[in-house]
């Protein structure tokens, strides 16, 4: 069974790791080897963390991603998420520059000797954009479980 430890290991790789606002701050929470998957961007997988950090570098200054659920077996962990990416230039029309895209999405995690192994993401990509992802959250938060499962990213 995975253990408490290992549950927050999850948790923290995704709100300080990829959230963490620098390229190297997922690493602490995962194995030099690992393999990570992406179902939207990268259909071959990731091996090891130089090509890891690679593939989402220019992401990291200004991604958010905030853990909603997490569920542990004996596998391993999966957990939803919402990551918020910052628009710094005008490449989604002037009047979004500023804003937040945001997108929803679920993450299968294996563990070995207490760091990740091996990450799968599944998500479609970005669901729209928001005026900012700190009132966006907060607001979900408020919500039911039943209407949080109603709606995108954007609601």
């Amino acid at each position: 069974m995975v253990t408490k430890a290992e549950v927050e290991v999850a948790r923290r790789l995704f709100e300080e790791g990829w959230g963490g606002g620098h390229p190297d701050a997922p690493k602490q929470f995962m194995t030099d080897d690992i393999v990570m998957r992406d179902i939207v961007g990268h259909a071959e997988p990731l091996r090891g963390w130089e090509e890891v950090r690679k593939f989402w570098e220019a992401a990291a200054p200004t991604l958010k991603t905030k853990v909603e659920d997490v569920y542990a077996s004996d596998k391993g962990v999966a957990l939803t998420w919402i990551a918020y990416v910052q628009i710094a230039d005008e490449s989604m029309g002037a009047e979004n520059k500023g804003k937040w895209i945001a997108g929803e999405g679920m993450s299968r995690l294996e563990f070995r000797d207490g760091k990740v192994s091996l990450e799968v993401d599944y998500w479609h990509g970005p669901q729209g954009v928001v005026e900012d992802w700190e009132p966006h959250w907060a607001r979900r938060q408020e919500m039911s479980r039943k209407d949080k499962g109603a709606i995108t990213a954007m609601g």
